[in-house]
């Protein structure tokens, strides 16, 4: 014990020693104080010069994540019974009537998607022919077939073209007014089905395999939503707003 006192008092006798070794410098140099004091200054502003930097280096321009309130993933696991109820309700509340006469300015479809705009109208014939049946059926299909309706566009168009230009027009509600909640709700799962998502839920995963510019490549648990654009992120909001399903 005596001897880890010794030593104790040992270090503390040599940490005075220095500090009046510092104060006999200081005293017999004048300027060696203000030399101290500005060095310390110049390495703590270059230190917080560096942060700063390193921060604006590697700060994003602009969040592209949905809002927080909006995140949730377009489709949710569900299990057979809850997919019946929602099935059947949403069907028995959605009149087909109530669209018939409705006119929608939503989007000019224009042209083929982008990925098979190039195709040959073989090519574009077998796809269809393969794709369509997964549409057999299918809860989302009937209701997107009267709003081609009333866009008139038929035949082979209706598989090969986008329901809105959501990833360049960023569009309000009032844009939606009269459109079926079936329809309102595959424009929004199609900003995700554009950049590959594959969907877990069966009747949007089949609705989408009938639309031959879908190419399902990324798993929901490594889909980023910060694929998405500026642009695509605002629709996406609005979407998420208005969706009744």
């Amino acid at each position: 014990m005596e001897d880890f006192k010794d030593r104790v008092l040992d270090v503390v006798d040599w940490i005075v020693d220095r500090f009046y070794d510092v104060k006999d410098f200081l005293t017999e140099h004048p300027n060696a104080k203000r030399w101290i004091i500005e060095g310390v200054s110049c390495v703590v502003v270059g230190i917080l010069v560096g942060v700063i930097t390193f921060n604006i280096m590697n700060h994003e321009k602009k969040t592209l994540a949905v809002k927080e309130e909006n995140a949730a993933t377009p489709v949710q696991e569900q299990s057979a019974e809850e997919e019946n109820i929602e099935a059947g309700s949403s069907m028995e509340e959605v009149n087909p009537e109530d669209y018939e006469d409705v006119v929608i300015e939503v989007v000019d479809p224009g042209e083929y998607a982008s990925n098979i705009a190039d195709w040959s109208q073989a090519e574009v014939d077998a796809a269809v022919t393969e794709r369509s049946k997964y549409l057999e059926g299918n809860k989302y299909w009937s209701q997107v077939s009267q709003y081609w309706d009333t866009k008139g566009i038929s035949g082979n168009a209706r598989y090969c073209t986008y329901l809105a230009d959501t990833a360049n027009k960023v569009y309000s509600p009032s844009d939606f007014d009269g459109i079926a909640p079936e329809v309102i709700h595959a424009i929004k799962n199609e900003m995700y089905a554009r950049h590959g998502y594959s969907f877990r839920d069966k009747e949007l995963y089949n609705y989408f395999m009938g639309q031959v510019w879908y190419s399902p490549s990324i798993l929901p648990a490594d889909f980023d939503e910060k694929t998405f654009t500026e642009t695509e992120v605002k629709n996406l909001d609005m979407l998420n707003s208005i969706d009744p399903l």
